[in-house]
């Protein structure tokens, strides 16, 4: 999805062509164009049938991958296989589970997620990382009450 995950595809696209995999990649923009080039995607467009792994940034409600979702319902057959997404926050949707969760069940897809908060907090609970990071004072207690507030 644009804007934060068209990097991350990127990169996902460059790594494995140098494990010998030739795997296209696009992103969607955020408004359609109806010059030049037009369209919603830009880079490969997908065919029908075409199986799609879906790389996105940070996933907090859900709301990116939905609308992803929406434009890629437009491509006949395709079919999207996955999600991977680079930090899941775990916040609590009104159905009390996670975004994760809920995109996992709603589309009946496999998602997963590099690092959520849990390894966030993991991290910032040794001292020494908070050192080597020049964390803000305060920011342990800062993400606690996060969690505590949005969490699931």
């Amino acid at each position: 999805p644009a804007y934060k995950g068209i990097s991350l595809s990127i990169s996902a696209a460059v790594a494995l062509s140098k494990n010998g995999l030739n795997v296209p990649f696009f992103f969607n923009r955020k408004e359609v164009k109806d010059h030049g080039e037009g369209g919603t995607f830009v880079g490969y467009v997908p065919q029908a049938g075409e199986e799609i792994v879906i790389i996105e940034d940070v996933i907090t409600a859900g709301t990116s991958v939905n609308e992803t979702m929406q434009a890629l319902s437009n491509i006949e057959n395709a079919e999207v296989i996955g999600l991977l997404i680079s930090v899941d926050r775990r916040e609590r949707l009104e159905n009390g589970k996670s975004a994760l969760q809920t995109v996992q069940e709603e589309y009946g897809i496999e998602a997963h997620s590099i690092i959520n908060i849990n390894d966030i907090i993991a991290f910032l609970e040794k001292e020494e990382n908070r050192i080597a990071i020049k964390a803000p004072e305060g920011i342990l207690e800062r993400v606690y009450q996060y969690r505590k507030e949005w969490g699931c």
